[in-house]
């Protein structure tokens, strides 16, 4: 139960803010979110309302309200003028979200965190690519270095990691030869990632082809892709 509680407060927040927090189960999880659009969605509902109707009657009589085509061009024009201010529509964005997210997770099981929140998480993943980059230092070509008698042919040292090459079923083309990882290891700044390749065989199970260029790295093609 503390676990379902917790989980209405957690579906509101992007995956990468849960540090470790995991649902009990899907369906557990799917009911959370699910009344954690609901409540969201009743609470904004009553703070526009409320917000809304004491905005409407202290406009009314600014506008000359009264019966009849007067009244009715008082309640437009006051109603128009409520969503001229920023924080009124934001109110009504996270009324219509909280909807949203009750009705995704209720018909499609889609668990949508809100909106701002996803928002901010993406500026934070972005500062800490920044962070991580700029830590990395400057871009350089890769160097190639062709090896002898060992178990391997190639010594790639490159500035970033090739994210991609991690997997290894992954064939690697590079001067009408195919290569696979053999192993990695560290190595000296700037090019302290290092990769021995060694020559496929004709009977591995290939997953994917990368045809390496050592200027890739500049590109910012780290991944392999």
């Amino acid at each position: 139960m503390k676990n379902f509680l917790a989980g209405i407060g957690m579906s509101l927040l992007p995956r990468e803010w849960w540090h470790g927090w995991q649902p009990d189960s899907t369906v557990h999880y799917r009911w959370a979110s699910m009344l954690s659009g609901a409540l969201q969605f009743l609470a904004f509902l009553s703070l526009s309302a409320s917000l809304y109707f004491q905005f409407l009657g202290e406009r009314r009589s600014l506008y000359g309200g009264g019966s009849g085509g007067q009244g009715v061009m008082a309640f437009l024009f006051a109603t128009l003028e409520y969503f001229i201010y920023p924080h009124h529509l934001a109110l009504g964005y996270l009324t219509v979200e909280g909807a949203g997210r009750f009705l995704g997770a209720f018909a499609m099981g889609d668990l949508l965190p809100s909106l701002p929140l996803w928002l901010v998480a993406r500026f934070q993943r972005r500062l800490q690519a920044s962070a991580a980059e700029a830590a990395l230092g400057l871009r350089v070509p890769d160097t190639i270095e062709r090896v002898e008698g060992l178990p391997y042919e190639l010594r790639i040292s490159t500035c970033r990691p090739k994210e991609r090459w991690k997997d290894r079923l992954l064939t690697i083309a590079f001067e009408d030869r195919f290569y696979e990882v053999f192993r990695e290891e560290r190595g000296q700044p700037p090019r302290p990632f290092v990769y021995l390749l060694r020559q496929a065989p004709g009977h591995k199970v290939i997953r994917g082809h990368h045809y390496y260029n050592p200027n890739e790295t500049l590109r910012g093609d780290d991944d392999g892709n």
